[in-house]
């Protein structure tokens, strides 16, 4: 598992439907660190107001390029009639400095598909550095920036914070990350990922929300597909 962070983003349009949030989860995430492999990830975030769908299908190179392209925020459950889809589109490099360590500089970038005017576009620009301190332990941190589209306040600034605990080796193991602040990409999240097959996982977790952020608690089910073994 390559330097990944992931965060929730509650938002309000600001077309005809301003009572209705929109719920994102977007992920900074290259799921395996294999060279030349397609993943596909799919994953539901369940909140009170109703259940939205999270898709992208991504590439990793032979030379520490990663590449995604995402389809979020379609709502699948709750009252909500309108389709609300996001396309989002994000690149990362990851640089090795030694067997342990690792840095993934990355921009997200993103818009609202349909049902949304003013069209808005979002950014999110970060540094992550990956530390492996022991083989059942890894640490990650690093720093953000992201725009006022995507914040739902004003241009953001902060931290970006999380470790992986591997209890069996390609089988389970637990995620955690943080986001900084009290706006709307702030939070945390906990998954547990179990390695059904090499080329397949599934996770359960749980978003908890910074306070002050807008964002609701949410259950997070999902699932990765590889080419090559995780």
């Amino acid at each position: 598992m390559c330097s990944s962070v992931s965060y929730a983003v509650t938002k309000t349009s600001s077309h005809k439907s301003e009572s209705q949030h929109k719920h994102k989860r977007l992920k900074i995430t290259p799921i395996t660190n294999e060279d030349g492999v397609w993943t596909v990830n799919a994953e539901s975030g369940i909140y009170r107001v109703g259940t939205y769908e999270n898709i992208g299908v991504g590439y990793s190179t032979n030379n520490g390029w990663d590449f995604n392209l995402s389809l979020i925020n379609t709502q699948i459950l709750g009252a909500n009639k309108l389709f609300q889809g996001d396309i989002f589109f994000s690149i990362a490099k990851t640089f090795f400095i030694n067997k342990g360590l690792s840095i993934t500089v990355g921009s997200q970038n993103g818009f609202a598909a349909v049902n949304q005017q003013p069209r808005l576009w979002y950014n999110y620009d970060y540094v992550d550095t990956r530390y492996n301190v022991i083989p059942w332990l890894s640490l990650h941190g690093g720093v953000y920036i992201a725009n006022a589209e995507l914040t739902n306040t004003v241009r953001q600034v902060g931290y970006i914070t999380g470790t992986e605990i591997i209890f069996i080796p390609h089988k389970l193991s637990l995620q955690l990350d943080y986001v900084s602040g009290h706006q709307a990409l702030s939070g945390a999240t906990a998954n547990i990922v179990v390695t059904i097959t090499p080329q397949f996982q599934s996770y359960i977790g749980v978003y908890v929300p910074e306070q002050n952020s807008g964002n609701e608690f949410a259950g997070i089910i999902g699932f990765n597909l590889a080419t090559k073994n995780f």
